[in-house]
């Protein structure tokens, strides 16, 4: 199962954003979401951000710490181990959609200063699709035709078209960073 984004039904209400740290934190923190909501309101443009379990892994190829960052073999999801992430960053660096990010607070991670989130699609279960009322996220079983890897391709091109548009008309889409 993956979740499938249709970013021309998403509308920016961040209904995602707001229930997945609820989930994952047991806090209401948009912060903390480990779905992103790239959006530029004054172009009306918004393009959900999650982790779609790419063929490459190049997060798991770049974590130098073993075990740091795992595939659940019940959901194909791919899960960063709070405990054994020492918060360098590389997986973040290797993500080419940006879904994963940094998370700079006391008592996280192995060394107890950051750990690095993303999606891990609840247990199999994700949040974020049960709260999306426009229908822009969908959980649906992987096909030839759709899997993790077409997802995420679909997202690379998203975001490559909407970088050159914004960039044409002198603004960027922003995106929110956790601290």
């Amino acid at each position: 199962m993956i979740i499938r984004v249709y970013p021309d039904k998403c509308t920016g209400c961040v209904a995602c954003e707001v229930f997945c740290p609820l989930e994952q934190e047991r806090v209401v923190n948009p912060a903390l979401a480990r779905i992103q909501v790239l959006k530029n309101e004054a172009r009306n443009f918004f393009l959900p951000i999650v982790c779609p379990p790419c063929d490459d892994k190049a997060c798991v190829a770049a974590c130098p710490e073993p075990g740091a960052i795992v595939v659940v073999p019940e959901t194909g999801a791919v899960k960063i181990v709070e405990a054994l992430c020492t918060g360098c960053s590389k997986c973040i660096r290797a993500c080419a959609i940006g879904a994963i990010r940094l998370l700079r607070q006391d008592g996280r991670g192995k060394f107890g200063k950051a750990v690095a989130i993303k999606c891990d699609q609840c247990g199999g279960t994700p949040w974020c699709v049960r709260v999306c009322a426009p229908g822009a996220l969908e959980y649906v079983a992987e096909t030839p035709a759709v899997n993790g890897q077409v997802v995420f391709e679909r997202l690379r091109g998203d975001l490559q078209s909407a970088e050159n548009i914004f960039a044409e008309r002198g603004g960027m889409a922003r995106q929110r960073n956790v601290r």
